[in-house]
């Protein structure tokens, strides 16, 4: 039986890599927020120096050093952040999450200045380890100042407290006190003392920490957005009816998101944006973008007030595509690009926590991974805001999609292009790993030549005394690219998007069926066109319902109304401006209400006639064994004919069949 489904380009060595750990670990990535003077990072999976990026994420593993008259700051999660100063270097021992557990932060100092700031929200377990001590600090809302020379450590507690242990033995620092290390990483002991009195380094971290602490951009957002604070001095935000305070960056007409900046190849979580501007870390690894009137906006998602919400950190929020080429075993793109990700839009992630799910899965049925594989939710069911489905007849929005060639993709040697409509009607969608296989070149953030300065190094082999062992170290870059390589010859179908979003030559959007309740769809066979043909006449009354037991890209995916087509909207005033009307890419009015059409009364058959049109597709579904879908069918047909005892019958039973076979999913994991 051939199945009507969406093939997802997966990579089974990038499986193979996550399987190999624990799933319930979530890894973090720390960003570098700021950058004096000269700066590097080393990978830990290659051992390679570069110069370091605004905006660069690290994973564990990593080290990060800074050169003369230089400083650099990390933020290693939303409320931990470490500052290094001149000739310092430190490494990101750990920064992960377990479920259900606290994070866990490790950071290793081997030489020089640092600066560790503890903001009274944190819910991490801290250990800043150096040659010869063990420093945990035991409060929220702490300062610390470190200072490594040879094997020599300088502990100042600036607020809070820490509990700090030696190869002689632990001692309490309290605020106000210092404490000095002196030996080898196993025989050092400790002196405790006041501590001295503050000096320029103090006082430039006490500024920088006012900066965070007291951006206003945290008052639409809340403090697990990383990087919020930089967005008070780069635009400004405004009120957007249904989505409350959404972002608007200073830019010119032409800007799009997702477009100043590069791909680098991450350890854990493959493909991640690096962008080059200043502020570009909060609204691209959360949230959503969408165009109201002229501007895109960034909405954070759905934050209440009280910060109970918890983004979910991703290395880009956006759908990619592939253009031009034959899509076969091994992808052959001639381009890829992609599309930030509106409300609207479902999510496919390409990294970790996709693949994490398929643990203990075979080979075999890897292939097959429709009903396992990861698909996040659109973040708002009441508008339509889907890029992927209005890219097909706003101009507009196509032109935030940014391609490159595939040999060039990651590499920071071309700047990205727009395509047209008929390259986006040709294009396919990529809902699982790229076809790309990484280089070395794809791994540095910047083509910025490196100071040797900034690049540390000693005679001295480089050891720490720890009271927690380390996270794994990634595997080798080249054995994970082997790996990838490999998969990609695997790779399925690709779909086109003219599939995905039913593009006719009307320039209009057709609603789609769902299947394990998401979009899916394949090229149709000649049997399956036929079958659409002799269903058209029924189906074409019902293009313009929407119900809650649709999924929101759906509902994104309805037929414009003529007559509305270019509506003008009233969109929330600028700051020291007047309200404006604007062209909106929202659904006409007309289509994009909450309401479902029924029959006229005395059309009893009509009613009937299109609730059985529903109940066979759902049949259909349920002998593929897609009873999400199903179950969306049957709800359908219940909205149109309330008095169909079928489909209440089948919709208890499709409910049954996929509670036995989560139940059976589960046991697999």
């Amino acid at each position: 039986m051939k199945r009507n489904f969406l093939v997802p380009v997966f990579s089974l060595g990038f499986l193979a890599v996550l399987c190999s750990a624990q799933v319930d670990i979530l890894p973090g990535v720390a960003r570098i927020s700021l950058i004096q003077g000269d700066v590097a990072t080393q990978r830990g999976d290659t051992g390679d120096w570069a110069a370091a990026a605004l905006n660069q994420p690290l994973v564990g593993g990593d080290r990060i050093s800074t050169g003369d008259n230089s400083r650099a700051e990390l933020q290693l999660d939303h409320a931990n952040i470490l500052r290094l100063g001149n000739n310092s270097q430190a490494k990101i021992a750990t920064v992960e999450r377990a479920q259900n557990q606290r994070a866990q932060i490790q950071v290793q100092i081997w030489q020089g200045l640092a600066y560790y700031t503890v903001f009274k929200d944190s819910e991490a377990e801290v250990e800043i380890d150096t040659p010869n001590a063990a420093i945990r600090p035991t409060s929220k809302d702490g300062v610390y100042r470190v200072e490594v020379t040879g094997f020599e450590t300088q502990v100042i507690v600036r607020a809070g407290a820490i509990d700090m242990a030696t190869p002689q033995g632990s001692a309490r620092v309290e605020v106000g006190q210092g404490a000095t290390v002196r030996g080898t990483t196993n025989e050092a002991g400790n002196v405790l003392g006041g501590a001295p009195a503050m000096d320029s380094w103090d006082s430039w971290n006490i500024d920088r920490d006012g900066v965070i602490r007291n951006a206003q951009s945290w008052n639409y957002t809340n403090r697990y957005y990383v990087g919020s604070e930089d967005l008070d001095v780069y635009g400004h935000w405004v009120n957007v009816p249904d989505y409350g305070r959404v972002w608007s960056p200073t830019g010119g007409g032409d800007w799009s998101p997702y477009r100043a900046g590069r791909w680098v190849w991450e350890p854990y979580w493959g493909w991640t944006w690096v962008s080059s501007e200043p502020w570009g870390w909060a609204p691209y690894h959360y949230g959503r973008w969408f165009l109201n009137g002229k501007s895109w906006m960034w909405w954070p998602g759905p934050v209440d007030g009280e910060g109970n919400y918890r983004p979910e950190w991703a290395p880009a929020y956006v759908s990619f595509l592939g253009f031009g080429g034959h899509p076969g075993v091994s992808g052959g793109f001639g381009s890829v690009g992609w599309l930030p990700l509106g409300p609207g839009d479902s999510f496919y992630p390409w990294y970790g926590q996709n693949g994490s799910q398929l643990k203990g899965v075979s080979v075999t049925d890897a292939i097959n991974i429709t009903r396992l594989t990861r698909v996040v939710a659109p973040l708002r069911d009441d508008n339509e805001f889907s890029n992927v489905s209005l890219a097909a007849v706003d101009g507009r929005i196509r032109k935030a999609i940014s391609a490159l060639p595939a040999d060039r993709f990651g590499t920071g040697r071309s700047a990205p292009k727009t395509v047209g409509r008929r390259a986006f009607r040709d294009a396919r969608i990529i809902t699982g790993n790229l076809p790309i296989v990484p280089t070395r070149e794809m791994l540095t953030a910047t083509n910025r030549p490196i100071n040797a300065s900034s690049m540390l190094s000693g005679e001295r082999q480089e050891r720490y005394f720890t009271k927690r062992q380390p996270a794994a170290a990634p595997q080798p870059f080249d054995k994970e690219a082997a790996q990838i390589e490999e998969s990609i010859e695997g790779t399925g179908q690709l779909v086109p998007v003219a599939e995905v979003t039913h593009l006719d030559s009307a320039d209009t959007i057709r609603p789609m069926t769902l299947e394990n309740g998401i979009e899916r769809t394949v090229v149709p066979t000649k049997d399956a066109q036929s079958e659409h043909r002799s269903r058209a006449q029924t189906e074409v009354g019902l293009r313009a319902a929407s119900s809650p037991g649709m999924s929101k890209s759906t509902r994104g995916m309805m037929t414009p109304a003529p007559a509305n087509r270019g509506a003008k909207t009233r969109t929330a005033s600028r700051p020291g401006g007047n309200s404006h009307t604007a062209a909106s890419p929202r659904v006409p009015a007309a289509t994009s209400k909450h309401r479902v059409t029924t029959p006229a009364a005395g059309s009893r058959g009509a009613a009937a006639h299109a609730a059985q049109s529903y109940i066979d597709s759902a049949n259909r579904q349920m002998d593929k064994g897609n009873y999400t879908a199903a179950i969306a069918n049957y709800k359908r047909a219940l909205q149109v004919d309330g008095n169909s005892g079928a489909a209440k019958a089948r919709l208890g039973r499709a409910r049954r069949a996929m509670q036995a076979e989560n139940d059976i999913i589960a046991s697999r994991r």
